[in-house]
């Protein structure tokens, strides 16, 4: 199996890459326009992979594993575009005025949730007060 990195530009619009076959000759890989290839989809490519035993003009298929490496961020002035050009959920989440609105911040592992109450204590401070009460 060969494993091949592509961007999520790629992954959208279409990948175009070379190999170089065990026998030296390149080979071009395409996909058929307008698949989207999702993280870790495995495709094949028909008798391009290892030769068969004892039958060395006859290939086996080659695998190919994709990984999606997507991007840190996207352009703000970029993403009214995205929007319009991808699907997007049918949710009510726009309409639901009496939802209150909160933003995803990057995970601290830090920041972690231990406690079976959810929150960070101080363990000292719970400690006092089970050895008082």
């Amino acid at each position: 199996m060969f494993e091949h990195k592509i961007t999520l530009a790629e992954a959208l619009t279409g990948v175009n890459f070379v190999i170089t076959h065990l026998d030296g000759s390149k080979i071009r890989i395409k996909n058929n326009p307008g698949e989207v290839i999702k993280p870790d989809d495995l495709k094949t490519v028909a008798e391009k992979g290892l030769p068969f035993h004892k039958q060395p003009y006859k290939f086996g298929n080659l695998f190919v594993m994709f990984k999606v490496t997507f991007p840190d961020s996207v352009p703000i002035d970029k993403v009214p575009f995205l929007i319009k050009a991808l699907p997007s959920p049918s949710t009510s989440a726009d309409t639901d005025m009496d939802a209150e609105t909160v933003l995803l911040t990057h995970f601290d592992e830090a920041k972690r949730n231990t406690k079976a109450g959810g929150g960070q204590q101080d363990d000292s401070d719970e400690e006092k007060e089970d050895s008082q009460g």
